[in-house]
């Protein structure tokens, strides 16, 4: 949009009153004008799905408790996007992912159980936990007698598995010694354990009589601090458990596993520092079954920077201050387009600013916030205005952060001393650029300049869910912010430009429903502006359904461009 000359706050100001949004007409088909539409007030104008998210975590098991373990958020290539400590049975995330081609999966470690998301809101993931009421008591109480043969021997490598027999294709099933002096080698029953020795699952296999449980210990001889995996086939309701028993034969910690979805246990854990041996069990009722255990060990966890996560698991293995990583957005990429003449209506080519936008967050070992890291590309600047570009980090509610938790700010911006928690990524953009350009298809072309910069966070921080609102400012007029639909203005904005041109209630939203900001969030950064005065409908032909329908039409209408009207950044 070119500069519209002698334009002042007193030429579109009007007394100040709460604005109605008009009743909603039919819209033309096939409009070229999205001025001329009326659109549900309550859309955002956004192509991510976005908000909170609730997981909460149930099981079959009456005990069953998750608090302090770790809920992971993957995408369909297994790779973490963001993680969150479960509490009080539930962990919350902020989702931003594309509306469509990105999928993404709320995942629990410790079951291997996941589930599918597709939008925010209270999901309930029940997980495979059911380790029945069995009474160990006779076990622990007389652990301490039993004590392993001295003939056994270890002579295990990385990645060797200690169970015999595990595939059950040997008829051996002692009875369980009354004087529990158990030897390597073999699984030992009690007699009161109803099983068969029984053929499935292409093989013998170990089950459970009808009503009734079956279950079957082995010995074994192991270093503390080693990793263990232990896996497993079953028919269904079979489950393992590992007792960890110290040098005195005392039991000093046990697992329990249940089959996941598809009735495999693939598990692994630690072996406490001061173990000795493992007592392992299978247990399984009601006519299961149990096949191809292992129980495989591997050296103890390497931790070369000391914070108690695992180099395997430590995004940054040689850094103790920092250990995990997540994105904003969760998958893809943010492109936010901007028209500049607010509170007046603009041309709706939404190529005044571009940015395309990516966020980086790192957290310590107790997944507190530690930095965010911020790549974003200066796409477009079609506005005659001298416009700045800054973020505030508001909640996953899109409330002001009262607490101050930037502890500084390094490379392509500053902290703003205005704002609590709010960033200047540049306060005029064409002295911003490397050299002048618009990329509108007008006016001069350039590959578009790179902002990066690092923000650190002090210890009010935490774990807060935190999210970065990208807006712009008039150079000349601070007060001038313009910001996505659902965002308030910050602590510097004049309330005065409030429900004056054609803002409704200071809602960066018209009274019919029209947006100055659209945010584009793609798997694969496919959206391209249009050409200067193109309106968004001429350039898009999908784009009046999807916006019409509040989102839910037309949800790929950014892959269908008319080629002639876009600028192409490639």
């Amino acid at each position: 949009m070119k500069r519209i000359l002698g334009l002042t706050l007193a030429a579109f100001t009007i007394a100040s009153c709460t604005k109605v949004q008009e009743p909603k007409s039919s819209n033309p088909p096939n409009s070229k004008d999205l001025g001329s539409l009326v659109i549900p007030q309550e859309f955002n104008w956004s192509s991510s799905t976005k908000g909170r998210l609730t997981v909460t975590l149930t099981s079959d098991t009456a005990a069953f408790s998750a608090d302090g373990q770790e809920l992971q958020l993957i995408d369909d290539k297994g790779k973490v996007v963001d993680r969150k400590w479960i509490e009080g049975s539930s962990a919350d995330f902020y989702l931003t992912m594309p509306q469509i081609g990105s999928d993404l999966f709320v995942f629990y470690p410790n079951s291997g159980d996941k589930i599918q998301v597709s939008q925010p809101g209270n999901i309930t993931m029940n997980v495979k936990t059911n380790f029945f009421n069995v009474d160990y008591s006779v076990i622990l109480d007389n652990a301490s007698k039993g004590k392993k043969s001295s003939t056994g021997s270890k002579g295990k490598i990385q990645g060797t598995d200690l169970l015999v027999n595990g595939d059950f294709e040997t008829d051996n099933f002692p009875n369980y010694p009354g004087n529990h002096n158990l030897t390597e080698g073999h699984w030992y029953v009690y007699s009161h354990s109803k099983y068969d020795w029984a053929s499935g699952n292409g093989g013998k296999v170990f089950k459970s009589k009808s009503s009734h449980h079956g279950y079957a210990y082995q010995l074994l001889d192991v270093d503390g601090g080693e990793l263990y995996t232990t896996t497993a086939s079953t028919s269904g309701n079979f489950c393992v458990y590992v007792f960890f028993i110290d040098n005195n034969g005392n039991i000093i910690d046990y697992d329990g596993y249940a089959p996941n979805n598809g009735n495999n246990i693939d598990r692994s854990g630690t072996i406490p520092a001061n173990a000795d041996y493992v007592l392992y069990k299978v247990h399984g009722a009601k006519n299961h079954w149990i096949d191809d255990v292992t129980f495989e060990v591997e050296p103890a966890i390497q931790d070369a920077d000391g914070d108690g996560v695992a180099d395997d698991d430590d995004d940054y293995p040689n850094d103790a201050s920092r250990a995990y990583t997540s994105y904003f957005p969760n998958n893809g990429y943010q492109t936010v387009a901007f028209e500049d003449l607010w509170p007046q209506k603009g041309d709706f080519d939404f190529n005044d600013m571009v940015l395309s936008n990516n966020v980086v967050y790192t957290s310590d070992a107790d997944n507190n916030l530690v930095d965010a890291t911020f790549t974003i590309s200066l796409d477009a600047v079609g506005s005659g205005f001298a416009n700045g570009l800054a973020i505030v980090f508001v909640d996953d509610n899109k409330n002001p952060i009262n607490a101050d938790i930037i502890e500084s700010v390094s490379g392509n911006a500053t902290e703003d001393p205005a704002v609590t928690n709010g960033i200047v990524v540049f306060d005029h953009v064409y002295n911003a650029q490397s050299e002048y350009y618009q990329n509108n298809g007008e006016g001069p072309s350039k590959t578009p300049d790179v902002f990066t910069f690092t923000v650190i966070f002090n210890g009010n921080a935490g774990s807060l869910n935190i999210v970065p609102d990208v807006y712009i400012f008039r150079s000349n007029d601070r007060g001038l912010e313009i910001h996505l639909d659902g965002f308030s203005g910050t602590s510097a904005a004049n309330s005065s430009y409030y429900n004056t041109g054609d803002d409704v209630n200071g809602t960066y939203s018209t009274q019919s429903g029209l947006p100055w900001v659209l945010e584009v969030v793609t798997p694969n950064k496919s959206f391209e502006h249009p050409n200067e005065k193109v309106d968004i409908l001429e350039a898009y032909p999908q784009f009046q359904s999807w916006a019409e329908s509040g989102g839910s039409a037309n949800q790929n209408w950014m892959e269908s461009p008319v080629a002639s009207k876009i600028f192409d950044l490639q």
